[in-house]
């Protein structure tokens, strides 16, 4: 039996009111897909990227509202836990 993926944990601010958005899985995954833009506005909970885990496509939803700032990951790479796939200026 298949086990759903974690709950993202909140994302913390990645400082001066930008937050950081994070793959929701421990270890490393890869970017399969990144559905914004820099400059694009973004609402809590919106589908901002794909990542692919346990040979399943799995979405990267954005803690906050706000304005993407950065696009800090690349297309097909591979993404820990702890590296920013974007940042967000809430």
């Amino acid at each position: 039996m298949a086990s759903a993926p974690p709950a993202a944990a909140p994302a913390p601010p990645a400082g001066n009111g930008r937050v950081a958005v994070y793959s929701p899985f421990e270890g490393k995954v890869q970017l399969v897909e990144i559905r914004v833009k820099v400059g694009d506005a973004v609402r809590e909970g919106q589908v901002v990227a794909a990542v692919e885990a346990m040979k399943a496509k799995h979405d990267v939803r954005c803690p906050c509202s706000g304005q993407v700032a950065s696009i800090d990951a690349e297309l097909g790479s591979d993404v820990t836990a702890g590296r920013p796939i974007l940042t967000v200026a809430a």
